[in-house]
């Protein structure tokens, strides 16, 4: 069987962790599918970024398929740039397919109840609170925050793709967007003010899921929402199955051009850059000075502050088999500089031994020396992971955008259960923050 590069990526964390050969992990992958069950009472912003979320994130995950059953027909209730007048038609937009067997996992979003005897994870929100659920135990709070939405979503794929690897899985699992300090409460979505300028650097697979969450957000009018998009890099098959905006005809394509489509498509104002991000860049009047990094080198992120960017929300992923599902939010300011952040930390080479493994070996002789080092030297990576990742990232820069207090960083891993790893309340002074209004929720 021939590498598929699409999969490559997603394959080598079966690879990696289970010691087999990459056909064995690209026929595993073949055959997970998935089923994405509407319930009736799934008719808000939150459900409906829920079940798109899932569809978008779960065929790339999910590779044998998804589907979606259950209350279809209904009115699309999403800021998504899709063209679609309901959400049967925005799910096959986005590459829902009919299965011809009974499905691997089944992800409920709202309160339905499925078979007994079948494994399947409800998902459910309030607010800035988001998660997981046994089926039928689900309980559905405040529904307008379509954040919320996109990480039940991630953290119900990511569980499914989980038991699928035979690990133990919780059904339980809660992400909270907007922690607060003891006695106080997150504001409501609708009371808080959205972002209206980013520079966004890097625009692979968490570059992506940060214009996908961008854009699920209602802006009153997205024209005034100003982005700057900076890569230099271009997709390839490898993209597919890691980064959510990302289709066949895209190949060979700017990354940059690939997120211009979806951000103008959504109505905002952008800018490309076709180049790499270095500390010789200068601001030009009306530039954005808050950044969103979703790069992966240390030395990028080191020289982000020689711009003078007034704050950078900064995300990072794991890269490996044993830490792929671990994310990483950091905010920096004046008051706490990127470069000081890393000083003591490089961007370190792929380690030689894995030229030795098997699996490995078997790859050189099929795709040659370079073809093998490139996938050896690849991180794994899921798009669900960089969709949560993606939700918190955008919810610091709500919080910053609307004067409140937010953590300095959080880090977690989307397998466990347990809470975020979340550091201290801060307020960030960002003197260039542009807003851009309210929320506007349509019942």
């Amino acid at each position: 069987m021939a590498l598929d590069r699409h999969i490559a990526r997603l394959a080598k964390i079966l690879v990696d962790s289970e010691n087999i050969t990459f056909d064995e992990a690209q026929a595993k992958l073949r055959k997970l599918t998935l089923e994405v069950v509407v319930s009736t009472d799934a008719t808000s912003p939150a459900a409906h970024a829920a079940v798109l979320t899932a569809v978008a994130i779960g065929r790339r995950t999910f590779v044998g398929g998804v589907s979606v059953t259950g209350a279809i027909d209904q009115p699309l209730n999403a800021a998504f740039p899709l063209k679609a007048e309901n959400l049967r038609e925005a799910v096959y937009s986005l590459g829902a397919s009919t299965l011809d067997a009974p499905p691997s996992r089944i992800i409920v979003i709202g309160v339905a109840e499925t078979p007994s005897g079948v494994w399947a994870i409800s998902t459910w929100w309030n607010g800035w609170r988001a998660g997981t659920a046994q089926t039928g135990k689900a309980v559905l709070g405040d529904d307008d925050n379509p954040l919320a939405g996109i990480a039940a979503a991630a953290l119900a794929v990511s569980a499914a793709f989980e038991a699928e690897r035979g690990h133990c899985v919780d059904l339980w699992c809660e992400a909270n967007l907007w922690p607060v300090g003891p006695g106080e409460e997150a504001p409501p979505f609708t009371e808080v003010y959205l972002p209206g300028a980013l520079w966004l650097i890097g625009l692979g697979n968490l570059g992506q899921a940060f214009l996908w969450a961008l854009a699920a957000l209602p802006y009153s009018n997205p024209a005034d929402v100003s982005l700057v998009l900076q890569d230099r890099d271009k997709v390839d098959e490898e993209n597919w199955a890691t980064s959510v905006l990302v289709k066949d005809e895209f190949y060979g394509e700017l990354k940059t051009k690939v997120a211009e489509q979806w951000a103008l498509a959504k109505g905002f104002d952008v800018r490309r850059i076709d180049r790499r991000f270095h500390g010789c860049d200068q601001f030009e009047d009306g530039d954005p000075r808050i950044a969103l990094s979703g790069v992966d080198k240390i030395e990028a992120r080191k020289s982000m502050a020689r711009i003078g960017f007034h704050c950078i929300v900064d995300a990072g992923l794991g890269r490996t088999s044993s830490d792929f599902d671990r994310y990483r939010v950091t905010v920096f300011d004046n008051v706490r500089p990127i470069d000081k952040h890393f000083a003591e930390e490089n961007d370190k080479a792929v380690d030689e031994a894995i030229q030795g493994y098997a699996p490995y070996q078997r790859l050189e002789a099929e795709i040659g020396t370079c073809g093998m080092a490139k996938v050896a030297g690849a991180s794994v990576a899921a798009p669900y992971v960089s969709a949560l990742a993606a939700t918190v990232a955008i919810s610091r820069l709500i919080a910053i955008a609307s004067g409140c207090e937010c953590p300095t960083n959080e880090v977690r891993r989307l397998s466990l259960a347990a809470p975020s790893k979340i550091a201290k309340l801060a307020k960030f002074e960002a003197r260039g923050f542009l807003r851009a209004g309210r929320p506007t929720i349509i019942k």
